[in-house]
């Protein structure tokens, strides 16, 4: 039975589950290393987003849009 649980590991590469495991033998597991991105790193996305979106609330980029309800029916049927 496979069992998927959560893991840190340290900068000096042991790994620390972060919750029981029981097995009934000893066996072996694969580790898949996430990558995290720092505070600064999600910070700075955070800022582009706000950035760019501040450039979108002035382009009125729906006006041309007569029936919104038309319009997203469309859009929906091209998914079929």
């Amino acid at each position: 039975m496979m069992q998927t649980v959560e893991a840190e590991i340290n900068v000096d590469g042991t790994v620390t589950l972060l919750e029981p495991v029981r097995v009934k033998f000893k066996t072996k597991a694969l580790v898949t290393v996430l990558g995290e991105e720092s505070k600064r790193a999600k910070a700075s996305k955070k800022e582009n987003l706000r950035a760019v979106f501040g450039k979108m609330r002035g382009m009125e980029m729906f006006r041309g849009i007569e029936n919104v309800s038309e319009w997203q029916r469309n859009l929906r049927d091209e998914w079929e």
